[in-house]
């Protein structure tokens, strides 16, 4: 996951004079509009200030929430495990994009510290956050996070009028992908779920802990739910 991250280091490299500091921020936002990757080398030949210039657009209570979140990751990307105060920093904001933000770029710096944050942040008050640390979770792939994504997945605040939200499909799919043996019966559970959406990612998870497939591959998961279903009552009797 490391190398997802775009190699740069705290140093500037100078492609001429350095750009005066009362006009560097304008030209900085400038360049986080790009589209391509360049644009974090171009910050970086802007010199050393560049960095500080991020950080006071991120933290800026007073931007619009773009700016500061293209202004935050081109940070974190600049000063790679040098911005972990910041990230640190984000996670304690009271915006949900800053939050959301630092969950989402941390499995990049340190796993051990993204796997604790995510964990956390299942407790989140903003959806978008608890689906994010769901997703870093599952790409972070630690089994002992098992126990507290089955409990999420039927937390009061994963339903909205006794409706479930998109975040339980998350779940479902990171648990299929890191549920420890003998979870069998937990994902049989979810195969009774009111939400058929939950199914598919259920039965995967059922096949990777069994290493067996039931029904045709073309079979919709609605139906080929109960395939597993009597697989599990059959393996209950014997």
């Amino acid at each position: 996951m490391r190398g997802l991250i775009v190699s740069l280091t705290m140093a500037p490299i100078f492609a001429g004079a350095s750009i005066p500091q009362n006009t560097q921020r304008p030209v900085i936002e400038k360049v986080l509009a790009q589209k391509s990757e360049k644009k974090f080398s171009d910050l970086k030949k802007m010199g050393p200030r560049v960095y500080a210039d991020l950080k006071r657009i991120a933290f800026n209570e007073d931007r619009a929430l773009g700016i500061r979140w293209q202004a935050f990751m081109a940070m974190v990307k600049i000063g790679e495990k040098e911005a972990l105060p910041e990230v640190d920093l984000a996670l304690r904001s009271q915006d949900w994009f800053m939050r959301d933000a630092a969950i989402r770029i941390l499995p990049i710096l340190d796993e051990d510290r993204a796997y604790k944050a995510a964990m956390r942040a299942l407790d989140d008050s903003a959806l978008v956050v608890r689906s994010t640390a769901v997703k870093t979770l599952k790409v972070l792939k630690r089994p002992e996070s098992a126990d507290k994504l089955w409990n999420e997945l039927y937390s009061k605040e994963n339903f909205m009028r006794n409706q479930s939200l998109w975040i339980r499909k998350y779940i479902v799919e990171a648990l299929a992908d890191l549920a420890p043996p003998n979870s069998e019966e937990k994902f049989i559970k979810v195969l009774d779920d009111d939400d058929s959406l939950l199914f598919e990612p259920a039965i995967r998870g059922l096949e990777r802990l069994t290493g067996q497939k039931m029904g045709d591959p073309s079979v919709p998961a609605v139906y080929k739910r109960y395939y597993w279903k009597k697989w599990y009552q059959d393996r209950k009797k014997s």
